[in-house]
């Protein structure tokens, strides 16, 4: 038996504020082993609803 212990990282946004790589956004995001919490940073409610109108009108 292998017994592994694995460490999740976990960014969780402020309140009236969402997590955003310029391509994804969420309130909460697990790191991917080649992720970094610098990769991510906090814009307002409003400018995500606004970019993420504008991804779907583009596709």
């Amino acid at each position: 038996m292998i017994e592994t212990t694995i460490e999740l990282r976990k960014l969780t946004a402020a309140d009236g504020m969402t997590l955003t790589n310029g391509a994804e956004f969420g309130k909460e995001i697990y790191l991917g082993i080649n992720d970094s919490a610098d990769n991510w940073h906090e814009i307002t409610d409003e400018e995500a609803q606004k970019l993420q109108e504008e991804v779907s009108a583009e596709d």
